[in-house]
């Protein structure tokens, strides 16, 4: 494979690095495929159709794809006028390319319909999708997108979203141009190989919040109940809500957690009702946290990952960046693509919001993000990435004075959740057992019934209570019946599974909340921990040690207070009408 990059000044620039190519091109040895990429800026937008002809005419069988940005990468380098322009030369894998016109309402069914199209690709390696169109709504494709290969790297960018002064940009084929969809680029071949690296170096800062409200997936109106812009202004001390403010919060995005990914999401637009339009996706529910990003951090992080690149011993990269990093690291924004300019050629762009994979295969959209995709055709040995000869990394004023702060704040925050685990520890653990306490076991009770009535589940609940404790406390002293009560509770736990919770429920009474577990396999552990409980006699020296327990399963129209009642009655046959030490099921 090679890669081959130019940066071109001028549309004249664009024709003469065209015609330079076929005649390199024609000395080449035997290729399989061409692909031309092209990023325009968009001031150049309405040249765009002379380009693509100028393609056509010099080189008729290569693959086309681009769109307008407001910055490109070129050989690591970053430009924010002209016209990147870069070929990728195969030896013997394959690009094809194709157009996705978007509909908002057929979300689902277009990523049906790419699914089908790119599992026909033999030897799929990876895909690359540039999206214009602002708020697409691309959710359900990309659930149907993920049903690919893990193995299948996937990259790309919002490469224009309409929210610049210049207007409404485009993506575009050889064939096609659209302005909201997407252009696709399927690489493949029996010898091509791809590694991808993600970098953000955000990090989350205070406290975790809920999304409550939604106008639309990309729009919250109410964190915690709130307006959106309240939180900024509470915390940020942000009050303007205007271009102002997008220039203010775009260095503290969201953060949620999606299936273990680490997500960002930077607000893009504003609305007079205090709500906010945002860069990707949210779901009502979603826990979110306030980010901030230390210029080191970012830097670094970038730089690990392209490292990590490098010794995959590419024959060509391509990066996808934040149109934000740019903006927050300003001046110092080159150093992080440092890597990029050490002897791999690179292209690549700004975009308004990067695609990235989990190694589980689920495919999202994210914000904030840097990646580094590297290609090489044939079984290159792995080298060493020779980062010893990498630059320090040194700041300009500002950005070193708010790297300083930045880690200072970040160390204070992390004592601060580290005292607030311990409190919320205390808060919801029985002191003496280190089991739940009862509000915390009501609240698992309550989760646990909700999500089997809505999977339709298995869940089991049983209650234990120790026989004739009283006298234990009276004959031996409080002190060992204290004992008794940890020994009964360490049994519980050694007996049941880790998604399984158990508390006290009060005095000498504990429950067990049995997760996707029918009745009899309930009752199998219950007659385990019974006879087990019954050997703490011995170690206690009590004459006897023994417990009444009582179990139930969960029904469709269950209420927390009538699964309580219904396994508290259980639990008193056991105790008052079966003689106690025995299992009662109702």
């Amino acid at each position: 494979m090679k890669h081959i990059p130019f940066l071109c000044e001028d549309v004249q620039s664009f024709f003469d690095k065209m015609d330079e190519f076929s005649g390199q091109l024609a000395g080449m040895e035997e290729y399989s495929c061409v692909l031309v990429t092209i990023y325009a800026s968009i001031h150049l937008k309405d040249k765009v159709p002379d380009l693509i002809r100028k393609v056509r005419e010099v080189l008729p069988e290569a693959k086309i794809a681009g769109g307008t940005a407001s910055a490109m990468i070129t050989a690591g380098v970053i430009n924010y006028y002209g016209i990147s322009l870069t070929f990728s030369v195969f030896s013997e894998g394959q690009a094809e390319v194709f157009p996705v016109f978007w509909d908002d309402d057929k979300s689902k069914e277009i990523g049906e319909e790419t699914l089908k199209r790119l599992v026909k690709v033999e030897n799929l390696a990876a895909v690359e999708m540039l999206t214009s169109g602002y708020a697409i709504n691309a959710m359900p494709f990309f659930e149907e997108l993920s049903k690919l290969s893990p193995e299948v790297v996937f990259f790309g960018g919002v490469v224009d979203d309409g929210t610049t002064p210049a207007g409404q940009g485009f993506v575009f084929t050889g064939d096609d141009v659209i302005y909201r969809g997407h252009v696709m680029v399927a690489f493949s071949g029996s010898t091509l190989n791809v590694h991808v690296g993600y970098s953000s170096g955000w990090k989350p800062l205070g406290k975790t919040m809920t999304v409550t409200r939604l106008s639309n997936y990309h729009t919250i109106c109410e964190i915690d109940d709130v307006p959106v812009r309240t939180i900024y202004d509470k915390y940020l001390g942000i009050s303007s809500w205007n271009e102002e403010f997008l220039s203010e919060s775009l260095a503290f995005p969201f953060s949620i957690i999606r299936n273990g990914a680490f997500l960002s999401r930077l607000p893009r637009r504003l609305d007079s009702d205090g709500s906010a339009s945002y860069g990707a996706d949210f779901y009502v529910g979603d826990k979110v946290r306030l980010c901030y990003g230390d210029p080191a951090v970012i830097i670094q992080e970038a730089r690990n990952i392209q490292l990590e690149v490098i010794k995959f011993n590419p024959e060509g990269l391509f990066a996808v960046s934040c149109w934000a990093r740019k903006i927050h690291l300003h001046k110092d924004v080159n150093q992080e693509l440092e890597t990029c300019r050490r002897g791999v050629p690179s292209t690549g762009l700004y975009a308004f919001g990067e695609y990235m994979r989990t190694q589980m295969g689920d495919i999202y959209l994210n914000n904030m993000c840097l990646s580094i995709i590297g290609f090489r055709e044939g079984g290159h040995e792995v080298v060493s990435s020779g980062d010893e000869s990498l630059q320090p990394i040194r700041l300009e004023h500002q950005n070193s004075v708010l790297s300083h702060m930045m880690h200072f704040v970040q160390a204070v925050s992390n004592e601060l959740e580290e005292s607030n685990r311990r409190l919320y520890d205390i808060a919801k653990i029985d002191f003496l057992t280190n089991l739940l306490n009862r509000g915390e076991l009501e609240s698992e009770m309550a989760n646990s019934l909700y999500r089997c009535q809505l999977s339709g589940n298995s869940l089991s609940i049983m209650m234990l209570d120790i026989d004739n404790f009283k006298s234990i406390n009276d004959t031996l002293g409080h002190d060992t019946g204290d004992e008794v009560l940890k020994g009964v509770a360490d049994l519980i736990k050694q007996n049941i599974r880790s998604t399984d919770k158990a508390g006290r429920w009060g005095g000498d009474e504990f429950i067990i909340v049995f997760n996707n577990c029918d009745v009899a396999v309930a009752t199998s552990v219950a007659e385990r921990i019974r006879n087990k409980i019954m050997g703490l006699a011995a170690l206690f020296k009590v004459e006897n040690v023994t417990v009444s327990i009582g179990i139930t399963a969960a029904k469709k129209d269950d209420t927390i207070l009538s699964l309580f009642q219904r396994v508290d009655a259980a639990m008193y046959k056991s105790k008052h009408q079966a003689g106690k030490n025995c299992v009662t099921v109702i």
